[in-house]
């Protein structure tokens, strides 16, 4: 197998215009959106919301996710009034979290005949003012997911939400190399045919992330459009969000995918979207991918430039500490490949397995693993061919070896990352262009 081979076909989606079949077919499809709004306990600020967005004359759906307050009351009140607009109510008995309540919306409209469902939360952060840009935006681009973006920047942004808006940011992009700025606001639009075609499995808050990797691999494009967010102070702030719980989910969320875009099998198109074009890397493109001039620009324009060429630092450093010498390159190169990582910094970072650090790692994974699975150092006795036979040595060194690299190589990883991250973000600089977005 040739190393172009080996590395694989490109998953990332292209940014070529869509076919003139696919064209033709959305073109030809009407198009019917519906405002699909999950509440749960959000009596305070619902009644406003639904007022504002009465002005808009769009069809909407409340789905009444359980709610334990005055929700109820309010909802009764609203779908009485009749404004020559659809206004359609789905009650859950129980609370059973935000990825059911959209999906129960999303399953009703698509029934109902609606080609695009905009989802907008209830608690009063996010402006209904900014509905009609983004159906807008939908109108233009049937084919696309609207995403709205909120000002990372805002003094008023919560540190703990800004951290995880770029945490998610960036697994989206390892896993589908989409660049989404903002993977967790919750006005956007979804096409409803996307959204019955990827079918996510993640439950509660995950799904809103879940869905854009599911959509970049289909092969669906994002349009980004900004909005205004309203943060409001903590007293009067009503978040169902459990930092320490949807924290976990979103970890296991995320490992299947991170699992599933390492595996080279193609992912399933959606017959509406860009498709991609796969090919291996020709020389022309292994030259640009490898091109360090490249690397150095995208760090002093993309603000995600600099953590991600860390996490293929801290990658290649993991791999190194793996028993795989011969072939840690060729493996950092194919991970690098699959998860859109800088290749050259992933085989930049499997070099710390060259001497003299490379056999002090070696010494010293197999030290760990055999105290970490028979509570002692390994004595000269345990490594007598003559008496054990090689089968009872390197057999033995061999699952040591892997035990304790894996948890060195793991440590290593870490601090290699953050002290990376530091480093490059000093080295990119104050780029004013750092700050611009890209929509796919």
């Amino acid at each position: 197998m040739t190393l172009l081979g080996f590395i694989g076909a490109d998953s990332q989606p292209a940014e070529d215009v869509a076919s003139s079949e696919n064209v033709r077919a959305v073109a030809e499809r009407p198009f019917r959106p519906v405002l699909v709004l999950p509440s749960y306990n959000n009596a305070g600020t619902l009644a406003g919301i639904l007022k504002r967005l009465g002005r808009l004359g769009i069809d909407t759906v409340v789905v009444n996710d359980g709610c334990t307050d005055t929700t109820a009351g309010i909802i009764s009140a609203w779908k009485l009034d009749q404004s020559g607009t659809l206004r359609h109510v789905i009650d859950h008995p129980q609370n059973r979290g935000k990825a059911a309540a959209l999906g129960s919306g999303f399953e009703w409209a698509r029934s109902a005949g609606f080609t695009h469902a905009l989802t907008l939360d209830t608690d009063g952060q996010l402006a209904p003012e900014d509905v009609p840009a983004l159906i807008e935006a939908a109108r233009r681009r049937p084919d696309c997911m609207v995403l709205g973006r909120r000002d990372d920047a805002d003094p008023a942004y919560p540190a703990r939400s800004r951290i995880g808006r770029r945490f998610s940011n960036a697994l989206v992009r390892l896993e589908s190399g989409a660049d989404v700025d903002d993977s967790q606001c919750g006005l956007r639009v979804y096409p409803l045919e996307l959204v019955a075609f990827v079918r996510c499995r993640a439950q509660r808050f995950a799904f809103e992330t879940e869905v854009l990797t599911r959509a970049a691999w289909a092969g669906c494009a994002f349009v980004q459009v900004p909005v205004t967010c309203r943060y409001l102070p903590p007293g009067e702030r009503v978040s169902h969000f459990r930092p320490w719980v949807d924290s976990l989910r979103s970890i296991a969320m995320h490992g299947p995918l991170v699992a599933r875009a390492l595996w080279p099998w193609p992912q399933r198109k959606w017959e509406l979207a860009r498709e991609p074009k796969r090919k291996a890397l020709g020389w022309p493109d292994l030259v640009q991918w490898f091109n360090p001039i490249r690397a150095w620009r995208e760090l002093r324009r993309e603000p995600i430039a600099a953590p991600t060429l860390a996490v293929a630092l801290a990658l290649g450093v993991f791999i190194a500490n793996l028993p795989l010498y011969g072939v840690q390159a060729l493996l950092a190169l194919y991970t690098a490949r699959r998860l859109h990582l800088n290749p050259l910094a992933a085989v930049l970072g499997t070099q710390i397995s060259t001497p003299p650090i490379g056999p002090i790692l070696v010494t010293a994974a197999i030290a760990l693993g055999h105290f970490l699975r028979r509570g002692a150092l390994p004595i000269m006795a345990d490594l007598n061919i003559s008496r054990l036979g090689w089968r009872n040595v390197l057999g033995p060194i061999l699952i040591d070896w892997t035990v304790g690299g894996l948890l060195i190589g793991f440590v290593l990883a870490v601090v290699t990352y953050f002290t990376s991250a530091v480093l490059l973000r000093l080295a990119a600089g104050h780029d004013p262009q750092a700050r611009g977005v890209r929509s796919i």
